[in-house]
């Protein structure tokens, strides 16, 4: 038979059985089977819980759901704090909000201010954007939709139908809601055949074009570098790269090697290969013809 008992603190339960004692001065209910929690708005399933009503808090264990009209969150294990509306969840987290899918290790949650915070083999999906983190700690505002990742993230964005964007760096900063993402420190981004180096990148997600500092893009055995820099996408492949005081480094068919300087330099590609190079202000160049190469050190 189901019980249902409203304990002092108004909080309904009900559970396929009820234990209530009273230890060391403190009134804990155990809870066995099919147990279902209520607080306001949100409510609490799971197998099994073990709630002290003198402290308002509970432990909650196995096939564990929290849910309220802004989205739910599973996890194993987890411990819930009824006045904060607090709480912590291990082992198989998994978040569900209306724009993202969080999963991690374990994550404490904020629901007053709809923060989080992630630990640990953490997977934060922004299902708007079609963007993809990774990362072992970060960070995430549910309200605002802005979040970080630390510890060796990563970031991938989907290019329907071709290959994602990936980008590595020391931290990550997503504004989900202007559809923007941040690398900082170290960072490498991978576009096809092209390889980007800098120390900061920012890409909006919806518009397909990226900043950069200090950049260093590399395809094969070409190379463009500045003090910063620009590129966009069309139709999902690269439409140019832009950098300005730069130098660029770059090989043609016929075996040239051509070195050039200028306060912009401007490479247009045509599906997905590079066809102009613009050189403004100051341009500066040097031609080395594939028999001079050869007989360089004679």
């Amino acid at each position: 038979m189901i019980l249902l008992i409203i304990i002092i603190s108004a909080t309904p339960f009900k559970a396929d059985r009820i234990e209530i004692t009273n230890e060391d001065g403190e009134r804990v209910v155990y809870l066995l089977g099919n147990v279902e929690i209520e607080q306001e708005k949100t409510k609490i399933l799971c197998s099994e819980a073990q709630l002290n009503e003198t402290k308002k808090f509970v432990l909650l264990k196995d096939s564990i759901l929290i849910k309220d009209g802004e989205g739910e969150i599973r996890a194993n294990r987890a411990i819930y704090f009824f006045d904060e509306k607090f709480s912590v969840l291990k082992e198989n987290v998994r978040l569900v909000s209306e724009n993202q899918i969080i999963s991690a290790d374990s994550l404490e949650y904020y629901g007053e201010r709809r923060v989080i915070k992630m630990f640990r083999n953490i997977i934060l999906e922004d299902k708007e954007n079609k963007v993809i983190a990774y990362g072992e700690e970060g960070w995430y505002d549910l309200n605002e939709e802005i979040g970080s990742l630390i510890e060796g993230p990563k970031l991938e964005v989907d290019r329907e139908g071709n290959s994602p964007i990936r980008i590595t760096a020391k931290q990550f900063l997503l504004k989900s809601k202007e559809n923007m993402c941040y690398g900082y420190d170290s960072v490498i981004a991978i576009i096809d055949s092209i390889t980007i180096f800098c120390d900061t990148i920012s890409y909006n997600v919806k518009e397909k074009t990226g900043m950069m500092v200090k950049p260093l893009v590399t395809e094969k055995n070409n190379k463009l570098e500045g003090t910063s820099g620009e590129f966009a996408l069309q139709n999902q492949t690269i439409d140019y790269f832009k950098v300005f005081s730069g130098t660029g480094s770059y090989w043609t068919e016929e075996g040239s090697h051509n070195i050039i300087e200028g306060e912009s330099i401007d490479i247009l590609f045509r599906d997905g290969r590079a066809f102009r190079i613009k050189v403004e202000g100051n341009p500066k160049g040097k031609l080395y013809l594939k028999g001079e190469k050869e007989n360089a050190g004679d």
